[in-house]
């Protein structure tokens, strides 16, 4: 495997751009995620707006993403990535200098955050359909999934590194960080090279516009692949928020173990998360794409059953390691599905179409999230852990055994 990853970086230098700008870019994010979220609420003092200010913040990905995926045809991508970045970094600098000069407000949060936001979600569809014009389409399975697993390392020590960060330099010094970092990114994709890009001179023109995005809206509807792999990954993000968002109730109240537990869980999942993308092109040498989606699908729904029996164990280190083992699991299934969706996705959907597709999948993919967080909190109220894990297991599995049936899986083409 190393091997193959080395042969694919000496022969994609586009892609060692790619994958220096994004470890430094998400090494900056894990640690503005930490001290943004601190620094809100030493600032308002209340969970409200903390709760505000991070919903805001999640709007542009689903109001906006689908408009913006429609501009990535009329201007230069890899310029729209580079001022994206740069922007990025401009805004979390100017937020730092107001931090320094005691000039911060709840609104003024709430403004910046959403800007900032918003440039993401404008550079989401970009980044995205980029991607075609600067690897060779026989690499895409292995730089995707190299770079995916190279972003989770550098969240994960990012993430590890931010309670130091922020202890030793404080919010501002954190923040001041993460500016840089987004800078430094832009930075190296600048030294992007395009391949097939056609330079056009066509100017914006609205009505046109709209009408590309109607054609993405049509080739969405019609499409087998498009709805079939947005489906699979808004059951994904709902497959995933028990695991995440119940844990501290699961380990309390069903493994009956303390605090620690939630750390040997979470660093479980993260590890298993870089080892996924990481093991993916051996496991798709044996498997097909649109099989792994239905059949890790599944597993993971056994999953939730093995999450239950972790209860009956007498064993207190028996608890631990097990329940290492099925978060492990869980991390590395769920994003080995998560790449290869991405690499379905790209390499079957017309380049042309790329960024309009992205921006209506990205949109609704993300909608699901607080959606299923609020049902989540309704089931809460009216189930234990035990019965959500049990409901959530069942369904995951019967969800994909039909679908797994279906003409629409059948129909999917496999690279393999």
């Amino acid at each position: 495997m190393a091997n193959t990853y080395k042969k694919i970086l000496s022969d994609e230098r586009n892609l060692r751009y790619i994958i220096l700008a994004n470890m430094i870019s998400r090494f900056g994010d894990s640690i503005d995620m930490i001290a943004y979220s601190w620094m809100v609420y030493q600032i308002t003092g209340s969970m409200t707006w903390l709760t505000i200010i991070l919903g805001v913040n999640m709007m542009p990905t689903v109001f906006l993403q689908p408009f913006f995926g429609g501009l990535t045809e009329y201007f230069n991508k890899k310029r729209i990535i580079v001022l994206c970045d740069i922007l990025r970094g401009g805004i979390v600098f100017i937020t730092c200098i107001a931090l320094f000069l005691n000039a911060v407000s709840p609104w003024k949060l709430l403004v910046l955050t959403l800007l900032n936001s918003s440039i993401e979600a404008l550079r989401i569809p970009s980044g995205i359909a980029i991607l075609p014009k600067i690897l060779k389409e026989k690499n895409y399975k292995e730089a995707v999934s190299l770079d995916q697993g190279v972003r989770k390392i550098s969240e994960l020590i990012g993430t590890g590194c931010a309670g130091i960060v922020i202890g030793y330099i404080g919010i501002g010094g954190a923040l001041l960080i993460d500016a840089i970092t987004f800078i430094v990114s832009g930075f190296i994709l600048s030294f992007l090279k395009m391949h097939n890009e056609k330079i056009t001179n066509n100017k914006f023109q609205f009505d046109e516009y709209m009408q590309s995005l109607k054609e993405g809206i049509a080739y969405f509807k019609k499409n087998n692949l498009a709805r079939v792999t947005c489906a699979v990954c808004i059951i994904l993000n709902l497959v995933m928020l028990p695991i995440e968002n119940l844990q501290a109730a699961y380990i309390n109240e069903h493994l009956k173990l303390d605090v620690f537990a939630m750390s040997v869980g979470g660093l479980a999942i993260t590890i298993g998360m870089i080892c996924g993308p990481l093991f993916l092109p051996k496991v798709l040498q044996k498997i097909k794409e649109k099989h792994l989606m239905i059949y890790g699908e599944i597993l993971i729904g056994f999953l939730y059953f093995i999450y239950i029996s972790l209860g009956e164990l007498a064993s207190l280190e028996g608890k631990y390691i097990s329940y290492f083992i099925a978060a492990f699991a869980f991390g590395f299934i769920n994003s080995m599905i998560g790449v290869a969706v991405q690499i379905i996705f790209i390499s079957q959907t017309p380049e042309e179409l790329i960024g309009r597709i992205s921006g209506i999948f990205n949109a609704l993919a993300c909608s699901s999230m607080p959606i299923g967080s609020y049902l989540l909190a309704i089931f809460s109220t009216m189930f234990t852990i035990r019965e959500i894990y049990l409901l959530m297991g069942f369904f995951t599995i019967v969800v994909f055994v039909i679908m797994g049936r279906t003409k629409y899986i059948n129909s999917l083409k496999s690279e393999n």
